[in-house]
């Protein structure tokens, strides 16, 4: 049973998904999805939307069977020991390699714009020094730290929304330029800045209230990331001629650059600081969910422990991807693993738990 001094509410449960959804995507996402979609960009954003909800509603649905368990003892339970132990081990690993992702990314971003002469182990130092200690903690206190951050994704916003001062209309028209086919496409780019959802298998036990405001906040975290990545993509597309898209690789920081905010000259390395801010809590929440994994494995129940082990992991694992060549494998590998752990696993196990008819106990 879930201990009350580690509960949370539904919407600090929002907050956190929310928190761990905005991430490294929102940077390239413009770019990513105009290579593909042109002008109907945005469009690709809320197909993938779309699709995320229906995920969310597949992971509920499971979680609803199994309302006092994680997806570690919810495998555990369908599988039996052994092969329970080995699906928790593939998903230790998914959080491991999407943490180190994360990092990979981070650091790239800082050492481009911000730091260029620091070597890539300090700036991952600084976020691994952060994201240790609020993922030792519990639930409770991650998720009021989430709550107590979320007005800085308000702040990135309200930057994003400067950028409507010097805007084209018509540079996204023709909406259909690359055709409907190639719009859905573009929504798979979109899906992988959309990852933390699934942390809805890991706080679900975690959560007070009854089911149903469980989902409805979980679906209102996943509506309002959706809306905010369609936004940012939509001044992106009407701020930027598609020569310019091509070229740029992180669009929204130039799209701040541009502007002069009164005495401030480089408006984009605020942005920085406030993203940086975010991205440390959206590695705190996957090394979070790598530690419990860990702690599954060995029988623990207490994850903090494990913590600097999984961090430890993500940290070796993310200075070996120099290269450019080596950071677009890396996340073609994360996006191949999260249509197993996101998609195929998660319905994998709900269908098992009807037709092996197994829920838990006092569950309706």
């Amino acid at each position: 049973m879930t201990s009350e001094k580690s509960s949370i509410s539904p919407v600090q449960m929002a907050l956190f998904i929310i928190q761990t959804q905005i991430g490294v995507g929102i940077l390239s996402l413009p770019s990513k999805v105009h290579m593909i979609a042109k002008g109907g960009g945005w469009i690709s954003v809320l197909i993938s939307g779309i699709v995320v909800q229906v995920l969310i509603f597949i992971m509920w649905a499971l979680m609803k069977r199994f309302p006092n368990s994680t997806v570690y003892e919810i495998s555990s339970q369908i599988f039996g020991n052994f092969l329970g132990k080995v699906v928790n081990f593939a998903y230790t690993g998914y959080f491991i390699t999407v943490g180190v992702f994360v990092m990979v990314s981070f650091s790239d971003v800082l050492n481009r714009w911000m730091l260029p002469k620091t070597p890539r182990w300090a700036v991952l130092v600084l976020m691994v020094v952060a994201g240790i200690y609020l993922a030792r903690g519990n639930i409770r206190m991650m998720a009021r730290y989430y709550v107590l951050t979320s007005f800085l994704i308000l702040l990135l916003i309200l930057l994003v929304t400067y950028g409507f001062v010097d805007v084209d209309f018509t540079l996204m028209f023709p909406i259909q330029e690359a055709g409907w086919g190639n719009i859905v496409k573009a929504s798979k780019d979109t899906f992988t800045a959309m990852y933390g959802f699934e942390m809805l298998l890991l706080i679900y036990p975690f959560v007070e209230g009854k089911s149903r405001g469980k989902l409805k906040a979980a679906f209102f975290a996943n509506l309002f990331v959706t809306l905010s990545y369609t936004f940012t993509v939509f001044i992106c597309l009407i701020a930027f001629n598609p020569e310019q898209l091509r070229l740029i690789s992180e669009p929204v920081l130039y799209l701040i650059r541009r502007y002069q905010l009164y005495m401030v000259h480089r408006p984009d390395l605020i942005f920085i600081n406030i993203w940086a801010t975010t991205i440390i809590v959206t590695a705190a929440s996957y090394y979070y969910a790598a530690a419990t994994g860990l702690a599954s494995l060995f029988g623990s129940r207490n994850h903090s422990k494990w913590v600097p082990y999984a961090v430890l992991c993500c940290f070796v694992v993310s200075l070996i991807p120099q290269t450019s060549s080596g950071m677009v494998k890396l996340s073609k590998f994360v996006d191949i693993a999260a249509y197993v752990f996101l998609h195929g696993l998660p319905l994998m196990l709900l269908v098992l738990s009807y037709l092996l008819k197994k829920k838990e106990r006092g569950t309706a």
